[in-house]
């Protein structure tokens, strides 16, 4: 019995065998269902496809949260003579404040262990100053010789100005003036005002107080040499327009 059922196996695999060289179409039918490896065509492709699908997610991912928009606004309010010269004086007074409204202890801030944090003494300003002459001495002097000095003499002598009104020919424009107080005139009665005042000590027959001179200048970073450094860059900006817009 045992040798007749593996003889019918035999001849059973061999009809089939047969049957399966007989019929090519259902051989290749039978081939297309075995899984290949990928080649390694294919699997660049599937690569580029996933490389292509998250570069096009991260690109309208950055164009719907306006990051761009926000970045050419920033670039166009940065890039004038008005925004430059607000920098530089956002930089002297952030180290004048710290000398006519200085800090004082307020309070402390727990330490929390459980993050490794220590205690954190808060300081504020203190506001009491601002009824003092220890803090309008020295900012009325800052203020008249580094912002309103320098701008009358920069309204009344504006080059801009003066061009925007009259064309080289002689006849009047009707352009508005491109600055309402030049940039270049207002650095440069900056920069004297302060050698005079902050360097050679000129009080204008006592108007300015020495001790206002002196806190200011221990105030300032690098002193009276800073405010012409950064009186200098103003300028040279100032030049640099005018000649752009030319």
């Amino acid at each position: 019995m045992l040798t007749l059922s593996a003889s019918e196996d035999e001849d059973t695999s061999h009809g089939t065998s047969t049957a399966v060289l007989r019929t090519p179409g259902r051989a290749l039918s039978l081939a297309s269902r075995i899984p290949l490896p990928a080649t390694p065509n294919d699997v660049a492709e599937a690569v580029d496809r996933g490389t292509m699908a998250v570069r096009n997610r991260v690109s309208s991912l950055y164009q719907e949260s306006g990051i761009s928009e926000a970045t050419q606004t920033t670039r166009q309010a940065l890039s004038t003579v008005n925004a430059i010269l607000l920098l530089v004086h956002a930089f002297e007074l952030y180290f004048l404040r710290q000398e006519v409204l200085p800090g004082r202890y307020a309070f402390t801030i727990p330490a929390v262990p459980f993050l490794g944090l220590s205690d954190y003494p808060v300081h504020l300003w203190d506001m009491f100053l601002v009824v003092t002459a220890s803090f309008w001495s020295p900012t009325l002097l800052y203020s008249l010789t580094s912002v309103i000095v320098p701008s009358v003499f920069g309204y009344f002598f504006n080059l801009s100005a003066a061009n925007s009104t009259h064309s080289g020919r002689g006849r009047p424009r009707s352009n508005q003036p491109e600055h309402v107080i030049d940039p270049l005139t207002f650095s440069i009665v900056k920069a004297v005002l302060t050698y005079v005042v902050y360097n050679q000590g000129v009080t204008f027959g006592g108007w300015v107080d020495e001790t206002s001179v002196a806190r200011i200048n221990s105030a300032l970073y690098g002193g009276w040499k800073g405010v012409i450094a950064g009186s200098a860059i103003t300028g040279l900006v100032a030049i640099y327009d005018a000649v752009l817009k030319k």
